[in-house]
């Protein structure tokens, strides 16, 4: 019968980032988090080769979180007819992730990701980060066809400021002063998003989005 692992790399990367949220990020290393986890260094250094590779594992897991919640929200209106509603939806997202991921909030929303890690990645981190920025992408532009029948960029950048600039702007504070996101804050978004949604587009112009060029969710954000 195969022996229990007592240490998951989701259980290490629980603890990393308990760490990261409660202190400097620079107070985290791999020894550090062996001792936290009460883990043999020889553990750590077989999940993880690098501080860098840690660090973008722990930012890869609070994405795909995000992702998979707006993904979510998005699948439980999709059959509404509503285009306005599926954004409304989409942009509320991060309120249930922060509420259900605190620590993986704090990290995502408050880090800038350059400020975490380096662009010098293994291969196979690379290509899922890749993946999830796509996701969010194909998302943003289905979106946007909801709401104007346009993949435009245009088109996907308001969708953008509904579902990344306002609730980053809005949680990002709480979330730093270590604030309740309230019922008020959320109605609050909504009523933001669905002003925004309701300005006209400029005429349109048939450059669909590059996946390169359309803002990442955690470049959206100042370094105050």
């Amino acid at each position: 019968m195969a022996r229990r692992r007592v240490h998951s790399v989701d259980d290490l990367l629980d603890v990393a980032e308990q760490i990261v949220t409660s202190a400097d990020p620079a107070g985290l290393t791999l020894r550090s988090l062996a001792r936290a986890a009460g883990a043999a260094n020889g553990t750590i250094y077989h999940a993880f080769s690098s501080k860098d590779q840690l660090l973008a594992q722990l930012w890869l897991r609070a994405w795909s979180r995000l992702n998979e919640l707006m993904a979510e929200a998005h699948g439980e209106v999709r059959d509404s007819g509503s285009g306005v509603a599926a954004v409304v939806a989409v942009a509320l997202a991060p309120v249930a992730f922060v509420r259900r991921f605190p620590d993986s909030a704090r990290l995502f929303f408050a880090q800038r990701r350059d400020q975490l890690f380096s662009e010098d990645l293994p291969p196979d981190i690379e290509a899922e980060l890749r993946a999830v920025h796509k996701s969010f992408v194909d998302l943003l532009i289905t979106l946007a066809k909801g709401v104007w029948d346009r993949g435009d960029r245009d088109a996907v950048e308001a969708i953008a400021v509904c579902v990344v600039d306002i609730p980053t702007g809005i949680l990002r504070r709480r979330i730093v002063e270590g604030q309740f996101v309230d019922e008020a804050t959320s109605q609050r978004l909504e009523a933001a998003v669905r002003a925004v949604v309701a300005l006209p587009l400029p005429p349109r112009v048939d450059k669909p989005p590059r996946v390169d060029e359309t803002p990442r969710v955690d470049e959206t954000r100042s370094n105050s």
